[in-house]
């Protein structure tokens, strides 16, 4: 089924939808970090997989009991997730 933009409701986010309009701008597709791994800078130690909610977040603490670092963190990004992303501007078209 095709969708008027006019019908784009908030039942149809995170699903594939077929929508009818007009593109008037797009942006550049850039990567955006899912997933990150972190170094510690301090010590070496490896963080688990740190969740991205619409920000950069690093670890909290170091994993190695011994160490203290809660700031300096190298991204491993061969390690870490990333997916595409694209800003597209449509209108409706204007015989709809």
């Amino acid at each position: 089924k095709v969708l008027k933009v006019r019908d784009l409701k908030t039942e149809f986010v995170s699903k594939l939808t077929c929508i009818s309009g007009t593109v008037t701008r797009t942006n550049q597709v850039r990567p955006e970090l899912m997933q990150g791994k972190f170094q510690c800078l301090d010590c070496q130690t490896p963080s688990d997989m740190i969740e991205q909610q619409f920000k950069y977040t690093e670890p909290v603490k170091c994993r190695n009991a011994a160490c203290q670092n809660t700031r300096r963190w190298l991204l491993l990004v061969g390690e870490s997730k990333f997916c595409d992303w694209q800003k597209v501007r449509i209108q409706e078209n204007s015989e709809e």
